[in-house]
């Protein structure tokens, strides 16, 4: 069998192109040797969140995997078929669930049986989409294309101890269809408040500025506010904000830190949709990065306008038709909103 060669150094240069590759690779059994991984990262190579998810993509589909070691930049991956069962992972860091739930999820809906994923990690952490975002945004439209998908938070993990708990239960479906959305009017926006070891009035300041900042458009919010204490207390003390319409794949997410007012945190977030859904997008651009590998899989046309075209969505477009040959068309340039087709291969 060929194997695909992926040059990890491309374009966006950083992890989400070893995760989409061995997604694809698993999917469609075919063999990757993807080099020069997080060429574009300092330091670049494998960090333990990419060792884990690689590591538990071969143990999903008994795939081979060679060079899979810390600060590794070249590995294989030779994949064979994709078994349901439990998994049980540990990051070991804060590292970030949802990113090695972006390869691994896709991976499970083509399994020969349910998969139920128990991670423990980095629930909410810099540089990654917050474990609610995904819970909310991601999985929503993931569903809207016939994906069966539930997941649970048990517990949430902030850097650096991480911590986090998640379950994850993804049934196998026979096919994806394609994912057509418009912009749609918005009356509402639900959202997540919430602080660990931290006092309670952290996430409750969070969600009110929130809130006064989208009441000042016209626009009516239903925030829950929650101080993790008892059980659910994190190991790290953290906080973070995230709001999504409810009726199109659009949100938005921010994280607290040392120094920055409770208030800012919570304003930064609802600016931040605010400004998306004035493009007239019906996808916010970090679930755009998301979309391009069930798109490029499923059966039919798929179409939707991001508020921001970015390179980790051009990226994500160029594997997919290394891997797939689907076709793209991309009206609009980086930087901007754009609308993308994709007619998927039906996988």
């Amino acid at each position: 069998m060929t194997m695909i060669n992926v040059d990890g150094s491309m374009m966006e240069g950083g992890g989400q192109l070893l995760r989409m590759a061995t997604t694809y690779s698993a999917i469609l059994s075919e063999p990757i040797k993807v080099n020069n991984i997080r060429a574009n990262r300092s330091p670049p190579g494998l960090k333990p969140q990419h060792l884990t998810t690689l590591l538990t993509a071969s143990k999903m589909c008994r795939g081979e995997l060679k060079g899979a070691k810390p600060g590794s930049t070249e590995i294989e991956f030779h994949p064979g078929v994709i078994k349901g069962g439990d998994y049980h992972v540990d990051i070991g860091t804060a590292g970030s669930v949802s990113l090695l739930l972006q390869c691994l999820a896709p991976i499970a809906t083509y399994a020969d049986s349910p998969v139920k994923l128990s991670v423990r990690g980095g629930t909410a952490v810099a540089w990654s989409p917050t474990i609610c975002f995904v819970k909310n945004v991601v999985w929503g439209a993931f569903r809207s294309m016939g994906m069966s998908l539930k997941l649970g938070v048990i517990k949430h993990g902030f850097y650096p101890k991480g911590g986090g708990e998640v379950e994850a239960l993804i049934k196998p479906v026979r096919e994806l269809r394609g994912f057509t959305i418009d912009h749609g009017s918005v009356e509402t926006i639900h959202g997540s408040s919430l602080c660990g070891r931290l006092p309670s009035h952290v996430a409750e300041r969070q969600a009110a500025s929130a809130q006064r900042v989208l009441s000042e458009t016209g626009i009516e919010s239903m925030i829950e506010v929650a101080s993790l204490e008892g059980i659910d207390t994190p190991r790290s003390p953290g906080s973070m904000i995230c709001l999504w319409a409810e009726n199109m794949p659009m949100g938005a997410d921010s994280l607290g830190k040392r120094g920055k007012p409770a208030e800012k945190v919570g304003a930064e977030a609802a600016i931040s949709l605010l400004r998306q859904l004035k493009t007239g997008a019906s996808v916010d651009y970090h679930t755009s990065d998301h979309l391009i590998l069930p798109c490029s899989l499923a059966r039919g046309q798929s179409s939707f306008k991001t508020s921001r075209l970015t390179l980790h969505t051009l990226t994500a477009i160029e594997l997919a038709k290394m891997f797939t040959g689907a076709e793209f068309k991309v009206s609009g340039r980086e930087g901007k909103p754009a609308t993308i087709l994709c007619n998927g291969v039906g996988k």
